[in-house]
């Protein structure tokens, strides 16, 4: 069984610099000529419709249709599309980086580099597979937990089985959320966790839900206690008033990979420029600076953290376990399903 690899997040992706702020008008993008974009995600909805239309003042004649879901609906729409022999999406942005590691040996996306990533000073790891996917901003799979309901803050991942929190716990399902999968799939592989861990969280009645937001929302309305959850999520209802707080369990936050692709249909299309544009806008400023009051951690060097984040340089961060995940994709999915009696989109 793998130990987890845990390594201290780069200082210098995180520094409290302030980040150069460029003007709209000085961007010169190619924004091609009038085109349509349709994009697969799992992003949230208001995020992405708020990162479109702060990229529509850049290239207004680029319209931008998506299709948003869980990553696994996202997956399963894929597949039934690829089977079928038409694949509907110019660009995909969901967090399953083993599925877009397939898509790429598959010689489906397109290596393109933005040069506002090196503008922005991104760092290298963040570029994946010859530039066929991208990071764009950081989220991590944290604890959180309802003030009002829990006294002592929790400190690990495995308070989550804590008998005190007994059918007051929730997770989201890893047939569903892609960041949840990738938890799965790591600690189902880890040392001191492995499928004991999630056989001890069914057995102290945890409640598998379906995406982040529901589990998210159930904790701030107080009908969970405890639970595994995206960070920026919490921070977001933080925020707007509800009692929640969340911490990185001693063990790490798991950082999960979320890329952004160009699928190789767009080349010598009228939609190959529009959707390089908007690869492009999602490293610029303006952007960085939406995803930071989205709640979420910025890739640029030298921008602000989002209100509430912990100071990362002195914190523990786990790498998703991509290659076991790869080799045990179905397995994962299937001992999972058996373990909380779930099921998954395709079912």
């Amino acid at each position: 069984m793998k130990k987890l690899f845990a390594l201290a997040l780069l200082v210098a992706l995180f520094a409290v610099a302030p980040v150069t702020v460029f003007a709209q008008d000085d961007m010169m993008m190619d924004c091609g000529e009038e085109s349509s974009l349709l994009l697969y995600t799992s992003e949230s909805e208001d995020d992405v419709n708020n990162m479109i239309a702060a990229f529509n003042e850049v290239c207004p004649d680029v319209t931008i249709e998506f299709f948003r879901s869980g990553s696994g609906e996202v997956v399963a729409r894929i597949q039934a599309e690829l089977e079928a022999g038409e694949l509907q999406a110019d660009m995909i942005w969901f967090a399953d980086i083993d599925f877009f590691s397939q898509l790429a040996d598959e010689d489906l996306l397109l290596s393109y580099r933005p040069a506002t990533a090196a503008e922005a000073g991104v760092a290298e790891e963040l570029h994946y597979n010859d530039d066929q996917y991208h990071e764009v901003r950081q989220i991590f799979n944290v604890i959180a937990y309802n003030t009002t309901l829990v006294d002592e803050a929790p400190t690990s991942w495995k308070d989550l089985t804590d008998p005190q929190f007994a059918g007051m716990a929730a997770m989201p399902s890893a047939l569903y959320s892609g960041a949840a999968f990738n938890q799965v799939g790591t600690l189902a592989n880890a040392e001191d966790f492995g499928w004991e861990y999630y056989n001890d969280l069914n057995e102290n009645g945890i409640v598998v839900g379906q995406g982040n937001g529901g589990i998210a929302n159930g904790l701030a309305a107080g009908e969970f206690a405890i639970v595994q959850v995206v960070d920026f999520m919490v921070r977001e209802r933080a925020a707007q008033g509800s009692p929640v707080a969340h911490i990185w369990p001693e063990e790490g936050a798991v950082l999960i990979p979320t890329p952004v692709a160009i699928l190789n249909s767009v080349v010598d299309t009228e939609r190959e420029a529009g959707a390089k544009a908007f690869m492009d806008f999602l490293y610029t400023a303006p952007a960085q600076e939406l995803f930071v009051a989205q709640g979420y951690i910025p890739v640029a060097e030298g921008a602000p953290l989002p209100e509430g984040t912990p100071d990362i340089a002195d914190l523990t961060i786990i790498t998703v376990d991509v290659d076991y995940i790869g080799e045990n994709r179905e397995d994962i999915r299937t001992t999972f399903a058996e373990t909380f009696n779930v099921t998954g989109p395709e079912e």
